[in-house]
């Protein structure tokens, strides 16, 4: 006697797999564009400030966008304090309050 055996496999987890790596790749995509819109609005003196952003994942499925480190320990001042190029002040905030205005994360889950 020959037995068969049926398994209903949910659609629902395969669709929250994708879904879930969207949201991640929406996240990563809205930190990568803050990065490239800080280095826009970065003092450029010698270069060495607009090339030390870089993008971390944290905890939570959360990016942080920082800059500085290494050689480059002045930038969290030249973040708050310019006198010579007082257009470029809190560039990191100013890039991410552009990226929020056009849409943020939603932007890319479209």
């Amino acid at each position: 006697m020959l037995t068969a055996r049926a398994r209903k496999i949910s659609r629902m987890t395969a669709y929250e797999k994708v879904e879930r790596q969207n949201i991640i790749n929406a996240v990563d995509a809205t930190g990568n564009l803050i990065l490239q819109r800080a280095r826009m609005f970065a003092p450029k003196l010698t270069g060495e400030l607009r090339d030390s952003g870089r993008v971390e994942r944290t905890q939570g499925g959360k990016v942080a966008v920082s800059f500085g480190g290494g050689r480059v320990r002045y930038a969290r001042k030249r973040h708050f304090e310019n006198r010579k190029n007082p257009q470029t002040l809190r560039y990191l905030e100013r890039a991410g309050v552009s990226v929020k205005k056009e849409g943020g994360v939603r932007r890319f889950l479209k």
